[in-house]
């Protein structure tokens, strides 16, 4: 994994895809499976622009999280320019943090399947 100690990383088969396309191509055969990427805990959840275009986010500007006991909470997301990008920043990230007991030095690993729209918390591990 390669990434600064707070960027997200993304570690699943649909990496190349993310490296490699602008769009998500819904009508691809191929069985990549989910989308699969890891947060470090951090007060700000920012999205990669490859990842929020691979979700749609970066066109909705807003996503929806299942946590591990399946509760599906509903987040508005800020485009923020950094540097000669932009980043998609959750709002209410901290706040679902401690709702969901994740403490400074956990990881998120989240994964995003096209056919249903949301990031599914897989694990929380430190």
């Amino acid at each position: 994994m390669v990434g600064a100690e707070n960027d997200v990383v993304v570690i699943s088969d649909s990496e190349d895809s993310l490296a490699e396309s602008e769009e998500f191509d819904d009508d691809d055969d191929d069985e990549t499976g989910p989308l699969i990427f890891i947060v470090p805990y951090t007060k700000r959840f920012r999205i990669p622009v490859g990842v929020a275009r691979i979700t749609g986010i970066d066109e909705t500007l807003k996503v929806n999280i299942v946590n591990r006991q399946n509760v599906e909470t509903k987040h508005d997301v800020r485009a923020e320019p950094n540097k000669n990008s932009i980043k998609y920043i959750v709002k209410g990230w901290a706040k679902w943090l401690k709702d969901n007991n994740i403490k400074e030095g956990d990881h998120c690993k989240f994964q995003y399947f096209p056919d249903i729209g949301v990031l599914f918390l897989a694990n929380v591990f430190g």
